[in-house]
């Protein structure tokens, strides 16, 4: 076998390796994202009806949120955090890389979340329901970004729609007076903005193998 043969068969199993690795990193944010637009609506509210909720149930108030919504969130959190830490093995496996190397940038997504969520207790009263958008598009598009200076070859549309429907759909919402109303339409508008992200990149998870096997 030549030298070029040998080259050739070299950057084609690279390819595919890289194609997994793809895969695997675009299935493991689909899911995260579809959880997130289950279990962080869900959280809220559970805390907002709280006192209703817990009467149902025949607890306190206070047993009610300290173990029900942060079981709940603790559940979600390691879902996520167990979906990307095995699909970074797998990869790190396949690369011969530490699984900690990565972990500086893990931290600083992390952070960027946490912030932008923070903050949505500073805001007024009066828009602190609407500001749970703001953070969670704001965390979406500033997550593109960091993502986007790391790699060039993955476009990470999912977390611009996610971003663009959040921060769009919160807009008319200002204008809306019934508290109720626009607590609903903010946990619809959060869930199904980061099901639609999460589905969107399954998706293209898949069309990735499916590409390779053209």
């Amino acid at each position: 076998m030549s030298v070029l043969e040998e080259i050739e068969r070299f950057e084609t199993a690279l390819r595919i390796v890289e194609r997994y690795e793809g895969y695997l990193f675009r299935r493991a944010m689909g899911i995260a994202l579809i959880i997130c637009g289950i279990v962080f609506p869900l959280t809220a509210f559970m805390v907002l009806k709280a006192k209703t909720m817990a009467s149902l149930l025949n607890m306190s108030t206070q047993a009610f949120l300290t173990f029900i919504p942060t079981v709940i969130l603790l559940i979600g959190m390691a879902a996520i955090v167990y979906n990307f830490t095995s699909a970074h093995v797998v990869t790190s496996r396949m690369r011969k890389e530490s699984v900690w190397k990565d972990a500086p940038h893990m931290v600083l997504m992390f952070l960027v979340w946490f912030i932008s969520f923070y903050l949505t207790s500073y805001v007024p009263e009066t828009l602190t329901i609407i500001s749970w958008l703001w953070a969670g598009g704001g965390a979406s598009l500033l997550s593109y970004l960091l993502m986007r200076g790391d790699t060039v070859d993955v476009k990470f549309t999912e977390l611009v729609i996610i971003g663009i429907i959040c921060i769009v759909s919160s807009l008319p919402l200002l204008f809306i007076q019934d508290e109720q109303l626009v607590l609903t339409a903010t946990f619809l508008v959060f869930s199904l903005s980061f099901i639609t992200g999460g589905v969107y990149s399954t998706v293209n998870a898949s069309k990735l193998l499916s590409e390779g096997e053209k």
